[in-house]
């Protein structure tokens, strides 16, 4: 399986449309509890130490310039959409493992890309010259790719290795739910 993860969908969608992209930190929030709180931001705004969840106010105090801009599930989920679309040009099976994520079953198909390494590293290129910044790793199961697109730093991991690689990836990789690893 390999499983692509676009960790900043939210804030790639709203940049691809900005021309010259901009470098500087930017935040997407969402009202919670009638206070709004960060629910996605880019690479520049993740550098900073942000983190998800964090109320935009406090966001703000320590960095003023943020730039904000409020969430769209329905533009987010409709690219998402697009996106698994697109992927069908490597395979029939993909379908969405999360809201920012996708997993192809690409039994059988590696080989017409050059192997299971260059279709991975395809797949990141193409997306990221669309703009979006792309994770993927491969793995004998959906569980295990989506873990280490998400946590893990090899990109392919065989099953023979499988047990020992997944030792370091973090409780998040088990995809529970957040109050079970608290």
């Amino acid at each position: 399986y390999l499983a692509v993860w676009l960790a900043y969908l939210p804030t790639d969608r709203i940049e691809r449309a900005l021309s010259p992209r901009p470098a500087d930190p930017r935040v997407v929030v969402r009202e919670v509890k009638s206070a709004l709180r960060l629910a996605a931001m880019n690479p520049a705004a993740d550098a900073l130490g942000l983190r998800l969840g964090l109320p935009l106010a406090d966001a703000r105090a320590m960095y003023p310039s943020l730039i904000v801009d409020h969430a769209d599930d329905t533009a987010d989920q409709n690219l998402a959409e697009a996106i698994c679309d697109w992927l069908g040009r490597y395979t029939p099976l993909v379908g969405m493992s999360s809201p920012d994520g996708m997993m192809l079953d690409i039994s059988g198909c590696a080989h017409l890309f050059g192997g299971e390494e260059a279709m991975r590293k395809d797949v990141v290129r193409r997306l990221g010259s669309q703009g979006f910044t792309a994770r993927a790793a491969i793995a004998g199961t959906v569980g295990a790719a989506w873990a280490f697109a998400r946590f893990g730093d090899k990109r392919i991991i065989a099953g023979a290795e499988l047990p020992e690689a997944l030792l370091p990836l973090p409780l998040e990789a088990l995809r529970l739910d957040a109050e079970k690893i608290d």
